[in-house]
């Protein structure tokens, strides 16, 4: 019996001071979350007794216990304390519920019975009663465990199958594998095979994967459990997620890390002492201060570096703070490694244990010698600044918070005549007039009240009694919260400047009565070209004020025709900044429609923007209608010129052409009576052909030197320019009447070269193509449409195209033969004398069908080369339309 009972009483001792060791270990690691104690109840108390069970539970209590109240972790809290509390339940919940019972309860057959004692674990192929309560303890607690044997698990609790979304099965024949992180794989696996090889405990930590794929830290121990016969029975498993416990470690070593390179990184001298002064660390920047060793600083003592003028003083304030213990805080100046001293502000701080008693002393001293020499430099500027403000000339005073003045400057009192001993804060308010003090004491009043800036102007009377005007400012000066601490002003003679106002504003109402006054219509606009300011005569003349003619307002004063021109001559002086002409009608506010000329320039800056608009309009009526009746009568005059020299031409054609025609007719009747003979006498008829034919020929010089006459007019050449020609055409046909229901259309680039040609002629020749382009389009039934095109060809030449919506050209090149018209009333002698004008300028005119409907005609001249300087000349040329 005894060699039974010893054995035992030895492993129940080793039991359970393992199981003491164990319950302690799993509160050291983490109490809150370890279930490592219940896991050893309820293999003890299954695999021994109740009471065995029983003893580990209370070795568990006792663990976890112990090692919250002795080692103090985790940090007691009702949530730690009512978790350890359960723990220790559950281990003792275990101890009651998971008791092996007797053998023979567990096989009742006989053969069970016969086994006794002897029955060997490795026989129970069916788990027990007891088993099964344990397995269903083991899925209900919250950890992981498993069991396996030789030869796989045989079980695994729920909570790991749940967390790996697998089942036991999944597990078997190394597929808990597939759950590890890949860089552990290998070395679980070699691990796992060589614990069941060598039957010994396996112990490891690893990344362990979830259904989601999360790796997360476990720390896994496996102890195998032995029968009699030296056999491994069963593995027994606990897995412990130390994720959080891991990166806290990994956390706290950074800290520490940090902390240590702050310590000797931190740029200032870093020091602690006991709680007696004396020195005990310093970092590494104070021994490169110093150019010393702890030890050295210890043995000769850190007052030895403190300045000789600073030594005693700052020995006074250390004692004390020794002796009270309260905060150390001293600026005075360190002896450097090569002897020099720099200025330092030293503080430093105890710190006490639990019973308030002082253990250390911890000090940082800050290098502050920039600081305190800038501060020197600020006291001596302060006064040298005190100096600058009495000799300003200007008076400078300062006021309390409440607004009383309680400080002038030099320059106020020699003003004012009276001394520092003599001043008052009611000085220079009494010598302001009385009808402005009221006024002046109120606005500063209210200035204080509200805390905001104070201006005002007002007179003040000098020691002479002389009132002078003066300009008074005050601001607040705060400090970091806001507060007030003095009111700080200046009193500036603004006597000059004041009566210099007086000269301006007088001069200022002496030109705006000008500008109202002034028999013209002045107006202003902004560099975007809105109008900003009309003069009266304006508003009396369209009857409307600034606001009615803002924006598009002022188109509906203008005339219906002349709205559209002038708002795009106006745009195109806004873009290009060019001044801006143009004459148009302006309705008067009986409705009377007059002429005026508006003009306007741009008034620039410095640097070339244009910052304002300022325009005049000047009422031209009287003179726009004498012009008018003037070309009225200069056309009338012009056409009985026309008259005249057609009528002359006529007579002088006649009889030019009349000796040749008649021999012609005569020949002609000739030849028709030869030929009519019987029979003809086709000799006589073929001499009076080959008369016809002399005669016509006859005739052809004739016309030939008549055409000769036109060339040999004599006109003017000079350099002009494409594009001002064109414009120019289309004003002159603009002015008359007749031809204000044509669209003309324009498109004339900028940069074209400029041709040598004289201007009128080549107008003459746009003015006949541009007339013939509206009249043929008369039967058509649409409404006449001219568009005018220039453009610069390769060779060097210019371009000019008159496009129609006319009938088209009949005759091909014909129309441009002498008296061959397609018009009712046309003579046939303008396209033959525009082309005579352009072959006289060296260039071609020619004419073609669109496609569709109208007519295309073309007129190219030579332009000039950029390096051309051609004189005017005078030149043969052909005589005007």
């Amino acid at each position: 019996m005894l060699t039974v009972l010893i054995p035992r009483v030895s492993r129940v001792a080793a039991l359970s001071v393992a199981i003491a060791g164990a319950s302690t270990l799993a509160g050291l690691l983490e109490p809150v979350t370890s279930c490592l104690g219940p896991v050893l109840v309820v293999l003890v108390a299954h695999f021994f007794d109740r009471s065995l069970g029983r003893l580990a539970a209370g070795f568990v209590s006792l663990g976890i216990a112990g090692t919250m109240l002795v080692a103090g972790y985790p940090p007691l809290s009702s949530g730690s304390i009512g978790r350890c509390a359960i723990a220790i339940g559950a281990a003792w919940l275990c101890a009651e519920l998971v008791s092996r019972r007797p053998r023979h309860t567990e096989q009742p057959d006989s053969t069970a019975h016969s086994k006794g004692d002897d029955f060997d674990l490795k026989d129970r192929q069916v788990p027990t009663a007891s088993e099964r309560e344990a397995r269903e303890l083991l899925d209900r607690l919250p950890g992981r465990f498993a069991t396996r044997t030789a030869e796989d698990f045989d079980f695994i609790n729920q909570q790991i199958l749940e967390e790996s979304g697998t089942t036991l099965e999944g597990m078997q024949n190394l597929g808990f594998l597939r759950f590890i992180h890949p860089d552990d794989r290998e070395r679980i696996k070699e691990g796992y095979l060589r614990s069941i090889q060598e039957k010994s405990t396996f112990e490891t930590t690893y990344r362990w994967a979830d259904h989601d794929s999360d790796y997360r830290w476990r720390h896994s121990r496996s102890v195998p459990y032995f029968n009699d016969d030296g056999s491994v029975y069963k593995w027994y498993a606990v897995n412990i997620d130390i994720d959080d416990l891991c990166k806290s470690r990994e956390l706290i070593r950074e800290r520490e890390a940090q902390l240590n390179w702050l310590t000797e990184n931190v740029p200032s001298l870093l020091w602690w002492t006991d709680a007696h002064g004396r020195l005990e660390y310093v970092n590494k920047r104070a021994e490169d201060y110093t150019g010393l060793a702890l030890e050295d600083l210890r043995a000769r003592g850190w007052l030895e570096l403190v300045h000789p003028d600073d030594a005693a003083s700052i020995l006074e304030v250390w004692q004390d703070s020794l002796a009270s213990g309260r905060p150390y805080d001293s600026v005075h100046r360190l002896r450097a490694a090569d002897n020099t001293y720099r200025w330092f502000q030293c503080k430093g701080t105890p710190m006490r244990d639990a019973n308030g008693d002082i253990v250390n002393w911890y000090g940082l001293s800050t290098d502050i010698h920039e600081r305190q020499l800038a501060q020197e430099v600020l006291r001596t500027e302060e006064l040298n600044l005190r100096r600058l403000v009495d000799v300003l000339p200007a008076m400078i005073w300062r006021a309390t918070p409440e607004g009383k003045v309680d400080r002038w400057s030099q320059q106020m009192l020699v003003f004012m005549g009276a001394t520092e001993e003599e001043f008052d804060g009611e000085m220079l308010l009494r010598r302001i007039p009385e009808a402005d003090r009221h006024r002046v004491r109120s606005r500063w009043r209210q200035a204080v009240e509200e805390g905001v800036s104070y201006q005002d102007t007002y007179q003040v009377a000098g020691a002479d009694g002389t009132l002078r005007w003066y300009l008074a400012r005050g601001e607040p000066f705060r400090d970091e919260n806001g507060r007030i601490l003095h009111w700080f002003g200046v009193c500036t003679d603004i006597d000059d400047l004041k009566q210099a106002e007086a000269v301006l504003e007088q001069r200022e109402h002496q030109l705006h009565e000008l500008i109202e006054t002034i028999p013209a219509m002045l107006w202003s606009n902004d560099p975007q070209g809105g109008l900003t300011y009309i003069n009266r005569k304006i508003v009396e003349f369209v009857g409307l004020d600034l606001s009615q003619l803002a924006g598009p307002g002022y188109q509906k004063t203008c005339h219906p025709d002349d709205v559209d021109a002038m708002v795009q001559s106006w745009k195109r002086s806004v873009e290009t900044g060019e001044p801006y002409c143009h004459a148009a009608r302006l309705r008067r506010k009986d409705g009377t429609y007059r002429w005026h000329q508006h003009t306007g320039e741009a008034m620039r800056d410095a640097d070339g923007n244009i910052v304002q608009w300022y325009g005049l309009s000047l009422d031209i009526d009287e003179r726009k209608r004498a012009e008018d009746r003037l070309r009225h009568t200069q056309a009338e005059l012009a056409r009985a010129t026309q008259i005249a020299t057609v009528a002359e031409l006529s007579a002088s054609i006649a009889h030019e052409l009349n000796q040749p025609l008649t021999s012609v007719i005569a020949n002609a009747q000739a030849c028709n009576r030869w030929l009519a003979a019987s029979p003809p006498n086709l000799r006589e008829a073929r001499t009076s052909a080959e008369s016809v034919v002399r005669d016509a020929h006859s005739a052809d010089e004739t016309m030939k030197s008549i055409r000769a006459l036109f060339k040999s007019q004599s006109f003017q050449k000079r350099k002009r320019n494409v594009k001002d020609m064109v414009l120019e055409s289309v004003r002159l046909l603009r002015e008359d009447v007749s031809w204000h229901a044509a669209d003309i259309d324009l498109d004339l680039p900028d940069g074209l070269p400029p041709v040598f040609v004289d201007q009128i002629q080549i107008q003459q020749v746009l003015l006949n193509l541009i007339t013939n382009g509206i009249e043929a389009t008369e039967n058509s039934g649409r409404a006449p449409r001219i568009l005018i095109t220039a453009r610069e060809l390769q060779d060097g030449a210019v371009q000019l195209e008159v496009v129609d919506n006319g009938s088209g050209i009949v005759g091909g090149d014909s129309i441009f033969d002498a008296f061959v018209t397609t018009k009712s009333k046309g003579m046939g002698i303008g396209l033959a004398v525009s082309r005579s004008i352009i072959e006289a300028h060296e260039g071609y005119l020619i004419g073609a069908n669109n496609p569709g409907y109208g007519s295309t005609f073309s007129v190219v001249l030579p332009a000039l080369s950029d390096d051309a300087a051609y004189p005017d000349v005078e030149t043969s040329g052909a005589a005007g339309i």
